[in-house]
Parts: C-alpha cells; sequence; structure tokens
C-alpha cells in the first residue's frame, strides 16, 4: 500500500502502459481518476475498462472522458477529478501516440496530432495540477517517455522528436518546482508490448532486430513500466526529481 490516502490523475488510462500504471496505483491504495478519449480499452472488445478492473477490486476509481490536447478539455477533466478526489498529489502522463514516418514524409497534419498529444498534452495537464500542489506543498508528476527522447531511431521523426520534448520538459519543470516540494520525473520505456507496438510485433523482421539488441531477450510488458512510475511516484523516491528511468530490459547499453 505505497500510495495508500494519494489522490492520483493517469492520462491514456483506457489501455496500454496508462492502464497498467492506473490498475497497478489503485492495488497500492491511491484513489485513481482516469482520462482518456474513451473509456473501452482498445485491445479487444471482451477486455473489461480500467475502471471496471479497478473497482471489480475494491480500488476507487473514475472515469473521465478528454482530449489531452485541447485545453478546455484538460481543464475540465482536472477539475472534476479534483472534486472527486479532493485533491491531486500525482499526476503520471501517460496519453500517446505514433505514426510512423520519416520527416520528408511527414504532414503538417501528423507532426501536429503527435505534438499535440505526445508533447502539448503533457503540459496542459502539468500547468492545470501544478498550481493545486504548489497550494498543498507536496506532488509527484511521472511523465511516460520513451528511450526514442534520447536516441534516433529509423522512421519515426514525429514520434522522437515528441518525446525528446517530454524528456527535456520533466528536467525543466525539476528544476522549477523541486523548492515547492513538487518531484518531477520520467520512465523512458523500450519496446513494450501494447496496442502502440502491435503494427511492429506483427512485422517478424523488426521483431527480431528488437530482440536481438534487448539484452533480456524479450519485450517490456506494460506492468513492466508501471512498477517503474509507482517507484518514481511514491514517496521512497522522495529524493529522486528530474530522472528518467530506463525500462528497456538492456537496448540502450548493448
Amino acid at each position: 500500500m505505497r500510495l495508500k490516502n494519494k489522490a492520483c490523475v493517469v492520462t491514456g488510462a483506457a489501455s496500454g502502459i496508462g492502464r497498467a500504471t492506473a490498475i497497478r496505483f489503485a492495488q497500492e491504495g491511491a484513489a485513481v481518476a482516469l482520462i482518456d478519449r474513451q473509456a473501452e480499452s482498445r485491445l479487444a472488445e471482451e477486455v473489461p475498462s480500467t475502471v471496471e478492473v479497478i473497482r471489480s477490486s475494491g480500488g476507487k476509481a473514475w472515469q473521465l472522458i478528454a482530449d489531452v490536447s485541447d485545453a478546455e478539455s484538460v481543464d475540465r477533466a482536472i477539475s472534476e477529478a479534483e472534486n472527486e478526489l479532493g485533491q491531486i498529489d500525482i499526476l503520471v502522463n501517460s496519453a500517446g501516440v505514433f505514426i510512423r514516418n520519416r520527416i520528408t514524409d511527414v504532414s503538417e497534419e501528423e507532426w501536429d496530432r503527435v505534438l499535440d498529444v505526445n508533447l502539448k498534452g503533457y503540459f496542459l495537464t502539468c500547468r492545470r495540477v501544478i498550481p493545486g500542489m504548489l497550494r498543498q506543498g507536496h506532488g509527484s508528476i511521472v511523465n511516460i517517455s520513451s528511450i526514442h527522447g534520447f536516441l534516433g531511431t529509423g522512421n519515426a521523426a514525429t514520434y522522437c522528436a515528441s518525446k525528446g520534448g517530454v524528456t527535456n520538459l520533466t528536467r525543466q519543470l525539476a528544476v522549477d518546482y523541486a523548492a515547492d516540494g513538487i518531484r518531477v520525473n520520467a520512465v523512458a520505456p523500450g519496446c513494450v508490448a501494447t496496442a502502440m507496438s502491435k503494427p511492429f510485433r506483427e512485422t517478424k523482421e523488426i521483431m527480431a532486430e528488437y530482440k536481438a539488441r534487448t539484452l533480456m531477450g524479450r519485450l517490456g510488458t506494460p506492468e513492466d513500466v508501471a512498477s517503474a512510475a509507482l517507484y518514481l511516484a511514491s514517496d521512497e523516491a522522495s529524493w529522486v526529481t528530474g530522472h528518467c528511468l530506463v525500462v528497456d530490459g538492456g537496448w540502450t547499453i548493448a
């Protein structure tokens, strides 16, 4: 119960890393507000929603529908979360999209879509949540970045740009708010088995390369990343801020 009596907001909570993180945090005692564009999991029709999983296990969860790239939508969702939770102790930014492209092939619409969700969305949620954390004198923010936020990867111009922004935004916010009791950290996953990575996982050549370059010989799971986010969000990391925790099975050191 490392998050007992904590109130948490998780974006991108309908599936993937956001879903696993919300469930894990609830298991650790947090009351969780789930923000996503849709309530249902994108994994399969028969998979119960995140809020159903949490509540069926006796946890506290509220579903909020919002587009993280839209300021009014974010403001409305965070206000609802504050009304339900009383305050927000923890924010996990996990909402994200991926479009496979090279810079010469990127349309303005693709660029805007990826940067709006993956980077602007983090800016909007942080901007909205931090004032409340300042009033209460504490808070923890965990941003889900990527190893591709500091490494280049083929055919991923928009994604790499957005995650590079997330990684450095995390460091910058840590500098600004450490003295106010607000910690800001990031997790940088490698290739994780989620709906977003499904196109890669269905391509044998790409998967062979991923596994060959990953020292531990397997893809990550959403739960692997959720465990890292849990550590950074919890009081166990009370002297950790501005850190980007790599969770990649050894990819970046191979």
